[in-house]
């Protein structure tokens, strides 16, 4: 008996004779102990997979528990004393780094850039801060006497050694993966790269969006300095004079890469980047949220924090249509304040260069104030005459440096901020257009209104005199937004936003109104489909042109000539089942419950027109937005000192210099000549009316039942 016990004594494997040494296991991975889940232990598990997480496996030998654990103490009496003497190599491993005794002079400097330059999903932070001119009044003090959080290499490498030389239960995989991550700036990284093929495909990923956004967003969202992104994300350079690692061009650049992927379509998202867009805009915009809130965003003096929170408020309107965006727009411009950007002179001093890039978030924020204000049907928080005193210069980003001396200087040619400063006249023209004296007194004179409109031809005519749209894809996308904003300020002219006391619009002979509103609906998914705007696509769906919709839906329900209905309803009824779910709030929305009660009339004029026709009459011509030209647009000039109070004021059309004549360019379409200024009646219209009534229910069509009281 004794012998057949040691001989089964003999036969015991290591791991059996031998606690230290147990056989590893695969337990639960990383991110269902954190979530606290149960994890089937697949590489990768069902979870991770179901979440589009990186699954982290763990596997090491049991932890002891209970007796066994206790019996393993008292096995080894001298386990404290060697636990002191790893504490004490430790403890003193940490004092010579802080110190400054470990590496080199220089190696902890070149060790931040090296990992800055790396270019990976989040950003290490340093504790160094941007210069005093990026900041507002409150700059920040200098932290040059602070110690760096940067270590060398060579710390993080002899305490993985101390570590893991001490023959205990160290995990093989987590520990070190995570000591690893610290020492490339991963710590902050949601799902930190595992090795180098992961983060090969992370940097080249961001790059990808970096170029993306540079194509698509930059041009026509113009806060940035092209040349500094550029060396920044894609050369690995440190962003202006700010240390590598601090928090606000880290926030930008989470901003940046949030904006490039919400302006990519599902079926590219797949040839890209081979994945869905709906996971990648998941993870980019968790990730610019975490950075944003990493650099205190609500009450930061950094602009470069404040770029990034205004560049993922555009990223968001594509993805949300609710009243977020709508909302959280009043911190970015309660920051904007704060910084003094609404000051021509701030109260303190500015490099000409920071200067240029204020002007250029300031025009940013009331673009952004304006769309919100179209797109909920409410009213702006900005004034107009807050743009106007200061705006952007007409420059490129190559004439901008960061250490320039002397203000840009304004050139008469089309320019990198062309297409900004023509939104920026659209800005202005519309606020005074629509609403009412909310903010700022409103033009309540129809002469006014209409020379508004004129001065914004006149103006964008000087703004794009030099375009080459014939050879220069966004010089002619340009030209084209440009017609299309005009169209619709056209429109507002004669029906504004909101209710304005005391404005009675001049009657509008024959149907011109109804062709004119067809036109912005039109001209806009004209552009929208064309193959040519496809990179800045995403900027015909920021202003939807419900309002043209609503327009032309209250003509045709007064409309009855079969002729005219043969010719409008079709794109009508095309629109109206296009913008329903692009309207803030969709369907379900205060602005769209109003619109399918006006097409429900507009459905039953059409049906009573069929069963009882009425004699045709002579149809208008079709409007030159809806028949293809096929000559160069003719040069018509505008009156020059013509009284606009007085009869009708000539069809203004934008100048069409030489640069600009190309087969299919045709004249911007006006409806001035068709006013009746001698009959201010047209208050009494049943046009106006309808109108009337259908902007009384999109303010009456709040469920207040959703409200708690």
């Amino acid at each position: 008996m004794a012998d057949r016990l040691r001989s089964v004594k003999a036969g015991k494997s290591p791991s059996q004779s031998n606690p230290g040494s147990k056989a590893s296991v695969r337990l639960t991975c990383e991110l269902c102990r954190q979530r606290k889940v149960k994890c089937d232990k697949l590489d990768p598990c069902t979870n991770c997979q179901r979440n589009g997480a990186a699954c982290v496996p763990v596997q090491r030998a049991r932890l002891p528990r209970g007796k066994s654990s206790r019996h393993s103490a008292r096995e080894t009496p001298d386990e404290d004393e060697t636990l002191r003497e790893r504490v004490s190599r430790l403890e003193e491993l940490v004092r010579k780094a802080v110190s400054g005794s470990d590496a080199e002079p220089g190696s902890t400097e070149r060790f931040s850039r090296t990992v800055w330059g790396q270019g990976e999903q989040s950003f290490p932070r340093a504790a160094g801060d941007g210069g005093s001119s990026r900041y507002g009044a409150a700059a920040s003090e200098s932290t040059d006497d602070q110690p760096d959080r940067y270590l060398g290499v060579s710390f993080w490498a002899e305490l993985l050694k101390q570590v893991k030389g001490s023959g205990d239960n160290v995990s093989d995989s987590i520990d070190y993966q995570r000591l690893m991550s610290m020492a490339h700036g991963h710590q902050n990284s949601p799902n930190p790269p595992l090795n180098s093929r992961d983060a090969l495909r992370t940097t080249s990923t961001q790059k990808t969006l970096c170029q993306l956004f540079l194509q698509r967003v930059d041009p026509c969202f113009k806060i940035l300095h092209r040349p500094s992104v550029s060396a920044f994300l894609l050369d690995g350079k440190p962003y202006l004079d700010y240390k590598p690692g601090h928090e606000a061009p880290t926030a930008l650049a989470h901003a940046i890469y949030y904006s490039a992927i919400s302006r990519v379509e599902e079926d590219e998202c797949w040839q890209i980047f081979q994945q869905s867009k709906s996971s990648m805009m998941a993870k980019y915009q968790k990730e610019c949220e975490s950075a944003l809130a990493n650099a205190d965003v609500v009450t930061t003096n950094d602009l470069t924090v404040l770029q990034a929170f205004v560049l993922s408020l555009l990223s968001s309107h594509f993805q949300d249509r609710s009243r977020r965006v709508w909302t959280m727009l009043s911190i970015a411009l309660r920051v904007a304040q704060a910084l003094y950007l609404h000051l021509a002179e701030p109260p303190f001093p500015v490099r000409p260069f920071d200067r240029e890039m204020r002007r250029r978030l300031w025009l940013a924020i009331g673009f952004l104030d304006m769309q919100s204000a179209v797109d909920r049907a409410s009213e702006p928080m900005m004034q107009a005459s807050w743009l106007l005193s200061h705006p952007p210069t007409n420059t490129n980003d190559s004439d901008l440096t960061y250490d320039m001396e002397a203000p840009p200087r304004e050139s008469p040619y089309m320019t990198d901020m062309t297409y900004n400063l023509m939104t920026l006249q659209a800005q202005r023209v519309s606020r005074l257009l629509n609403y009412s004296d909310f903010v700022e007194p409103a033009v309540k004179s129809m002469p006014t209104r209409q020379q508004l409109v004129i001065d914004f031809q006149q103006t964008t005519s000087r703004l794009l005199h030099h375009a080459q749209p014939a050879t220069i894809p966004f010089h002619w996308f340009t030209r084209q937004a440009t017609e299309c904003t005009y169209a619709a300020i056209q429109l507002l002219a004669l029906r504004p936003l909101q209710r304005i006391a005391t404005f009675t619009p001049p009657r509008i002979r024959s149907d011109h109104l109804l062709q004119a509103a067809v036109d912005v609906l039109t001209k806009s998914q004209a552009l929208v489909d064309d193959p040519r705007a496809h990179p800045w696509r995403w900027m015909g769906h920021m202003f939807v042109p419900w309002h043209g919709l609503a327009v032309a839906i209250a003509e045709l329900c007064i409309c009855d000539d079969p002729f005219l209905w043969d010719m409008f309803w079709a794109p009508v009824e095309r629109a109206y089942g296009r913008l329903g779910g692009l309207v803030a709030d969709s369907r379900q929305g205060m602005l769209w419950k109003p619109m399918e009660k006006l097409m429900g009339r507009a459905q039953a004029k059409r049906e009573t027109l069929q069963r009882h026709p009425l004699p045709r009459t002579a149809g208008l011509p079709v409007s030159t937005a809806m028949q293809p030209s096929m000559t160069a647009a003719q040069d018509i000039p505008v009156q020059q000192g013509a009284d606009p109070g007085v009869g009708a004021v000539a069809a203004p059309d934008l100048a069409t210099p030489e640069s600009m004549q190309e087969p299919g360019v045709v004249a911007w379409p006006s409806v001035w000549d068709t006013l009746d200024f001698s009959d201010m009646g047209g208050g009494e219209e049943l046009s106006w009316l309808n109108y009337e009534n259908f902007i009384d229910d999109v303010y009456g069509s709040v469920d207040w039942s959703e409200i708690p009281h």
